[in-house]
């Protein structure tokens, strides 16, 4: 997905952002250091393609994302080059096993996926990190031996995906049923990262790790509930 564009968007550095702080949200004060209005105003600028800033408003302060899937960002934007800016913007990593504030991730998600894609592509740019954080959990060495035990079936690797879901995030619902022997239907309830784009990229990535094709598609109802509707 948009190779050319992801080149471009690279080519952001960091003393071209003109800042060095990081910060929760748009116009938070994680670190009293850096200047929140430069970085607020940078960060709107890269996310104007998508409503991660509406959607802030909208997470309580109750969710919470394992340090594990910001690490999936940071991955993400090292092996396309596009880490600096990144860096700038958010310097503190957060720790894998600890839980940290959904607002936080979901900035850090938009802005990584237009870094990674461009601002007109965040959404391409989203998908993409969420595809890598399934194949890169594939390729580790829990993802293989897991990968063995549940022999290659999409149908076992989802339900373990959706069980491991759950120790991930602290909030929504995810249900899984089969309408037919090729078929899955992911319905999400309450699920504040992007259904469409990078959950749906994580869901492509999950069939690539066992070497299935599929055709993946995301039906929403609104921008925190929908589906994904999956055959291969």
């Amino acid at each position: 997905m948009g190779t050319a564009s992801s080149t471009k968007s690279c080519r952001i550095r960091a003393s071209k952002l003109g800042l060095n702080g990081g910060h929760t949200t748009f116009d938070g004060a994680s670190n009293p250091a850096g200047p929140p209005g430069a970085r607020a105003a940078t960060l709107r600028a890269l996310c104007r393609h998508c409503d991660v800033e509406e959607r802030l408003a909208l997470v309580p302060p109750s969710a919470k994302v394992r340090g594990v899937y910001f690490g999936g960002i940071d991955r993400a934007l090292i092996k396309a080059g596009c880490h600096e800016p990144f860096k700038a913007l958010f310097p503190h990593r957060r720790a894998g096993v600890l839980w940290h504030p959904a607002s936080d991730f979901l900035v850090r998600l938009a802005a990584g996926g237009a870094l990674l894609a461009g601002p007109e592509r965040v959404h391409e740019g989203m998908f993409q990190i969420g595809r890598g954080n399934a194949v890169t959990f594939a390729e580790s060495l829990v993802g293989r031996v897991l990968i063995r035990v549940l022999d290659r079936d999409p149908r076992r690797l989802l339900k373990q995906g959706i069980a491991g879901r759950r120790q991930g995030f602290s909030y929504g619902r995810w249900e899984l049923e089969f309408p037919s022997e090729r078929e899955a239907v992911v319905t999400m309830s309450e699920e504040y990262a992007y259904i469409e784009s990078y959950h749906l990229g994580a869901a492509q990535g999950t069939f690539e790790a066992v070497g299935a094709s599929v055709r993946a598609e995301a039906v929403l109802r609104d921008r925190f509930n929908g589906k994904h509707l999956l055959r291969w």
